[in-house]
């Protein structure tokens, strides 16, 4: 039996994806995410960091479900050459893109009061939602995109 891989591999190269830093699991993961299929990748604990891009498309895939890592604070690599960010900032831009009703605390400054964790790694994960939503069917947020942008200017 022939592995499906390369051509899993070569649709990624298709659609301009970069394929090269990511593991075979990763590759199949990110596949069947695209393709509208549900997958829940499973992070280990004591295993490297998690690749953002791969972990939201499922998440998004899926229809928001996801599984949290086996360890608390497991590394998450946005690829956007800045550092690694706790994964839970993963799982909470994924919820507030969710969200099918405004609701204050969800701006990014909020979010990263609650997580503990610097504005800059919420947004940069919002930024790779937003890049990883544009290619997954049925990932369009149900208030829009920037929904909590005006609920926390309203409320200032």
């Amino acid at each position: 039996m022939t592995s499906p891989i390369p051509r899993l591999r070569a649709d990624l190269d298709r659609r301009d994806i970069d394929h090269a830093p990511l593991s075979d699991t990763e590759v199949f993961h990110l596949a069947c995410a695209l393709r509208g299929w549900h997958v829940t990748p499973r992070t280990a604990a004591n295993t490297g960091p998690i690749d953002a891009r791969v972990w939201l498309a499922a998440a998004l895939a899926s229809g928001g479900r996801y599984r949290a890592p086996d360890a608390d604070g497991h590394p998450a690599d946005l690829r956007d050459d800045g550092p690694l960010v706790d994964s839970i900032v993963l799982m909470a831009v994924v919820q507030r893109h969710l969200l099918d009703a405004p609701a204050p605390g969800w701006d990014d400054d909020a979010l990263a009061a609650q997580l503990g964790v610097a504005r800059a790694f919420v947004a940069r994960a919002q930024l790779v939602l937003d890049d990883v939503s544009a290619l997954v069917r049925r990932a369009r947020p149900p208030l829009g995109p920037g929904w909590w942008l005006s609920v926390a200017r309203a409320q200032t």
